[in-house]
């Protein structure tokens, strides 16, 4: 909000000070001179035509013409109220040299000993530059300003006794370099630019806030979920005669530490078991099993509903059917807890060609087998090479 509020207050000072600024000041007229003279010892007369001068701001847009007149004396800047010019023919321009006093008190000067304009040249070393002059105390006189340059040349023309004829007539207007109109077009884009960019800004932030607010949520709600999903799986303390801690005993994928006597293990619902102390806070973070990455909250059903991934819960018992009923009863959840390996999935497999010889599959029956997955230790592999099978279970379908 801090940034929105300075960009405010940047386009209020712009629009201000641009709509304050004085409308006069803002456009000039440039001035058309026709200078005309007779060469020494010659009849022809020579004209030139420039747009080299520049209207007061006060000056009236009116057309001059006549004989051009310079101060008699050497004061050339014509600040003295007792200043005469050398000219005795009429209508006359005064020609004037900038500075020492205004251009009020020049022009004044000038008009009080006739002249019908005034044309006053800029300061020594200024070439052809020219401004606008303000002279509020003489808004009747056509006054314009000319370059130092041409304003010596005429005035060199006159000391050598040449008599020099100037028309003065309106040029072209030179408006501000932008009107009121553009800067008001200015402002606004820059308003609606300003806001459009500060209003995306607004959006993103709450935008992110909402997502990282949702994020949080669902963080939160799947620790809680984990937490009860860790609450359902079965608890064991390592006893004597268990082969978790036997010779060949294999070690907590998770901390890698091998198994001992009275360590309490976690069964998860793939059948891999941990140390309590090191599943269950990984479980809490990631509530997948760090070896097969099967989801607890998938395999005991307990994700929400607005879940992305369809909550279906998954049935891990491993089955085989090809048997009556009676002749293999359904493995209950004791056998299934003292069958679970120690940190690598248990193969379930069974020799078809013997079942097949014992109890032939009806031609209407159906076989299903589920593998759960696997992985190669040397400690399932028997001394002659031949793999070990361990917890076959037979169900009929």
């Amino acid at each position: 909000m801090g940034r929105k509020n300075g960009c405010c207050f940047l386009l209020l000072w712009f629009v201000v000070f641009v709509f304050q600024s004085p409308a006069g000041a803002s456009v000039v007229w440039t001035a058309l001179l026709e200078i005309s003279y007779r060469s020494p010892g010659s009849t022809e007369t020579v004209s030139e035509v420039c747009e080299c001068g520049l209207y007061g701001l006060d000056s009236p847009l009116h057309g001059a013409s006549g004989v051009v007149g310079i101060p008699s004396s050497l004061d050339l800047d014509a600040c003295e109220a007792d200043t005469h010019f050398n000219v005795s023919e009429a209508p006359w321009i005064a020609l004037i040299e900038r500075g020492n006093c205004t251009f009020t008190d020049k022009i004044e000067v000038a008009v009080r000993n006739g002249a019908s304009a005034v044309v006053i040249f800029n300061v020594h070393g200024t070439g052809d530059e020219t401004r606008p002059m303000v002279h509020n105390g003489a808004k009747d006189t056509v006054a314009i300003m000319v370059g130092n340059s041409k304003g010596m040349e005429i005035m060199q023309l006159i000391h050598s006794g040449i008599q020099v004829t100037l028309t003065i007539k309106v040029g072209k207007q030179h408006g501000p370099w932008m009107s009121h109109y553009s800067v008001f077009f200015i402002s606004i884009s820059f308003f609606i630019v300003t806001a459009a960019t500060v209003g995306y800004f607004i959006f993103y932030s709450a935008r992110r806030l909402h997502t990282s607010r949702a994020l949080n949520r669902r963080q939160k709600q799947l620790k809680a979920d984990a937490k009860k999903a860790i609450g359902q799986l079965e608890v064991r303390t390592l006893k004597p005669g268990d082969k978790e801690i036997g010779a060949d005993a294999d070690s907590c994928a998770v901390c890698i530490e091998v198994y001992k006597l009275n360590d309490v293990v976690r069964i998860l619902t793939c059948n891999h078991l941990f140390h309590k102390t090191c599943i269950d806070p990984w479980l809490l973070e990631h509530r997948t099993c760090p070896m097969c990455k099967c989801d607890i909250l998938k395999a005991l059903g307990i994700e929400q509903p607005d879940d992305e991934e369809a909550s279906e819960p998954v049935q891990s018992v491993p089955v085989l059917s090809s048997a009556p009923e009676s002749s293999a009863p359904l493995p209950t959840e004791d056998s299934l807890s003292e069958t679970a390996s120690s940190g690598y999935a248990s193969v379930h497999e069974v020799d078809e060609r013997v079942l097949e010889e014992e109890n032939p599959i009806p031609a209407n029956s159906v076989v299903r087998m589920e593998v759960l997955p696997h992985y190669d230790n040397l400690t399932f592999e028997t001394e002659e090479g031949a793999p070990r099978y361990d917890n076959l279970q037979q169900v009929q379908t």
